[in-house]
């Protein structure tokens, strides 16, 4: 599955904020290490698309964290 669609697919699910929060911040941390992986492979491509996963991840973290 791409990433980003993992992201939105987790962010839209009808589950409780925090549980939302925790999937989030764990693909986050996911995408995180494939980033410095691909670093180490010099695969710039695959990085940029890694780095756009966890740039919406984030954001929607943040998101989230900011909703009463």
């Amino acid at each position: 599955m791409n990433r980003d669609a993992e992201v939105m697919e987790i962010y839209h699910r009808n589950i409780s904020k925090e549980e939302k929060i925790r999937l989030l911040e764990d693909i986050a941390l996911d995408l995180q290490n494939e980033m410095e992986a691909q670093d180490q492979n010099m695969r710039p491509e695959i990085h940029n698309k890694l780095a756009e996963g966890l740039r919406l991840a984030t954001n929607f973290i943040r998101e989230l964290h900011n909703q009463n």
